[in-house]
């Protein structure tokens, strides 16, 4: 119910944030700058350039607000968004922002707080373990699990952020679990993904 709630009063924020309305602006800055930030730094793990983008997106909103279209979901049209350009850049300068993760050495992974049980040494070895995992994954499958997983999109809304049908997106996940498990990560992981 709560979803429905805040779907409705992002629409609503949309709607009076294209009618010039600066509060709703704001709103929906507030709303949406950490989750987008979350986001991207996974695609692209550079803080300055990630915070300029999302910077800029939300300029770029201003400025052209009277000709954007009415949208059902302001959340998926800002992770759409805030992806092309991402893209956008790293097309832009392929060796100095490569998306690709064998390049990086570490992810930015952060587990859920319930999952601190464990002694923190094992703890630890499973982090890097999924870091490792997920490392490994191609970039698509990568993306999906952080956008199903850690965003916590629906398959539709991911499949429109990716510009590809909801079979791909769950092909894509299952692929990307399934390769997981066979690099042997830990079952409590596995666990909390499903």
């Amino acid at each position: 119910m709560d979803t429905v709630l805040t779907e409705a009063e992002d629409q609503s924020l949309w709607i009076s944030f294209k009618n010039g309305d600066s509060q709703a602006y704001a709103m929906l800055y507030q709303r949406y700058v950490r989750v987008l930030y979350a986001y991207g730094y996974k695609l692209l793990p550079d803080k300055a350039i990630i915070e300029d983008l999302i910077q800029d997106l939300f300029i770029d909103l201003w400025q052209s607000r009277t000709g954007l279209s009415d949208v059902v979901a302001p959340k998926f049209y800002l992770f759409r968004a805030l992806r092309r350009r991402i893209y956008r850049i790293a097309k832009q300068d392929q060796q100095l922002y490569k998306i690709d993760l064998e390049d990086s050495d570490q992810l930015p992974i952060s587990l859920p707080k319930e999952f601190y049980i464990v002694e923190e040494e094992s703890t630890q070895r499973m982090e890097q373990d999924l870091a490792r995992g997920l490392k490994n994954l191609p970039v698509r499958q990568y993306e999906v699990l952080i956008l199903r997983y850690y965003q916590d999109l629906s398959y539709a809304e991911i499949a429109g952020i990716l510009a590809i049908n909801e079979q791909s997106v769950r092909n894509l996940i299952h692929r990307g679990l399934s390769k997981l498990r066979q690099l042997s990560i830990s079952l409590i992981v596995l666990l909390f993904l499903l």
